[in-house]
């Protein structure tokens, strides 16, 4: 769907279209866009050192934020400040070229996997659009990562993005060594049963909104894929439900989404625009998920049954964003 979220920002004194419009439910629930949370997990992983107590601590850490939230904020990440600073930099120098310019990169709607720039609610016609505009990088499989693909202006933009992929990718083989640790599996056993890995970035634009009440830049949902790292700018906006508690802003710049079971939203504001880069770590298309064998047996049974990926991911992109809904319990 071809929506210029970033031209209807700019129409001085216009409302917002009916399309974009909220149910009233959903408005009774929005928060301002700098309602910081301080609950929310923050994980030193410079922890994870030689250091025995430092490390045990750290990954007790990751433990519990996993388990009770599925999502936590990261400092020390080992990825480069200057490289995350020109990254945003120069994703924000794109989104603010001329629309013909950006066009050249339009996605095609009839591409089963989508790439390019363009508008990120891809279901039925009835449903209500999100107030944005992105641009989707595919990295791994190397089937899919077309740099000629890719915009050149600004300049330095495809050498950029090309490194921060690689880096994420590095950040990403970490995590699931750790996860598979604390897991008490073997700590290749995530990376092996992932397969060849399926990782695409999406760099996600939100103008400034003349009525922020009405309309969400992102609606909630729960990502298909096995890890989400998330870098956003200093313009606050996203939420994180927990729970049935309700829904909380994340105060630091790098997020990781452990699960796909956490439920996301992103709000919007009337005075600044919002950038984030996230990136989506997916299994291979013929993995099967499910639990890890070593980790079953009759006093532990299966509580979901194993699914291929892509018969899930399919019947996500079917059903639209409420992701979690699609996993039922074993036996049911």
């Amino acid at each position: 769907m071809n929506v210029n979220v970033q031209a209807l920002s700019e129409r001085e004194g216009a409302a917002v279209p009916s399309q974009f419009i909220r149910t009233m439910q959903e408005q009774a629930t929005f928060s301002p866009h700098d309602d910081f949370c301080e609950q929310i997990p923050v994980i030193d992983l410079a922890g994870l050192s030689d250091n025995q107590q430092e490390n045990t601590i750290t990954m007790a850490s990751i433990a519990s934020a996993s388990e009770d939230w599925g999502f936590f904020q990261v400092i020390n990440h080992g990825i480069s400040l200057a490289l995350v600073e020109s990254t945003q930099k120069l994703a924000r120098e794109f989104f603010n070229l001329p629309l013909e310019e950006k066009q050249k990169y339009a996605q095609n709607p009839n591409d089963p996997i989508p790439q390019g720039y363009g508008h990120g609610s891809r279901m039925p016609e009835s449903t209500i659009l999100d107030w944005h505009n992105l641009f989707l990088h595919y990295f791994l499989p190397l089937s899919l990562k077309n740099i000629s693909t890719w915009p050149h202006k600004p300049a330095a933009y495809r050498e950029t993005m090309d490194k921060y992929g690689k880096e994420v990718l590095k950040f990403t083989d970490k995590m699931s060594e750790i996860f598979s640790r604390l897991l008490g599996l073997q700590p290749n056993y995530l990376k092996e049963e992932f397969g060849d890995p399926m990782l695409n970035i999406g760099l996600i634009f939100y103008p400034a909104c003349p009525q922020p009440k009405l309309v969400l830049g992102l609606g909630a949902h729960s990502d298909p894929n096995i890890m989400s790292v998330l870098l956003q700018d200093e313009i606050g906006g996203l939420q994180v439900k927990k729970g049935t508690s309700g829904w909380e802003l994340p105060l630091y710049q790098m997020h990781l989404s452990s699960t796909s079971g956490i439920s996301c939203r992103v709000v919007t504001n009337t005075s600044a625009a919002r950038l984030s880069v996230i990136t989506f770590l997916h299994l291979n298309a013929d993995a099967m998920v499910g639990p890890a064998l070593d980790l079953v047996d009759a006093s532990h049974p299966p509580l979901y049954p194993t699914t291929k990926y892509s018969d899930y991911r399919r019947d996500f992109h079917r059903k639209g964003l409420k992701g979690k809904v699609l996993v039922k319990p074993a036996g049911r």
